[in-house]
């Protein structure tokens, strides 16, 4: 099944930065990737009854994209158009916001399960 009214959003890996006094703290690529994917917001009675109550802040997207599977120190990385890029839980996705700002999304939740679902949870 083919995915339709796709939006652009855009990927922003998380990345570890050091303060001044020396503490890390995590924060996200000043690189974006352009993605174009189905948004829809995780709310209505199937959600509602599969988590218990009605998530608001959450949202899924819908990625149809052939990708590969690795497993990098205990994190599932999906990898996209030969290697040019991948994504995986913790990375920040632009959804509402340009391509300049900060994301306000981040992914939760991968499952590659037909199109490959993700799961998104407001910043």
């Amino acid at each position: 099944m083919k995915l339709r009214n796709k939006s652009v959003c855009y990927l922003k890996k998380k990345i570890v930065n050091k303060g001044a006094d020396g503490e890390k703290y995590a924060g996200y690529s000043e690189e974006p990737v352009k993605i174009e994917a189905t948004v829809y917001s995780k709310s209505g009675q199937l959600q509602e009854e599969q988590s218990g109550n009605v998530q608001l802040y959450q949202k899924k997207l819908l990625y149809d994209e052939p990708f590969t599977i690795t497993n990098e120190n205990g994190v599932e990385t999906y990898w996209f158009k030969e290697k040019a890029f991948n994504m995986a839980a913790g990375d920040g996705i632009c959804v509402y916001s340009t391509a300049d700002q900060k994301p306000d999304y981040k992914i939760t939740a991968i499952y590659p399960v037909g199109h490959l679902k993700i799961v998104l949870e407001k910043i």
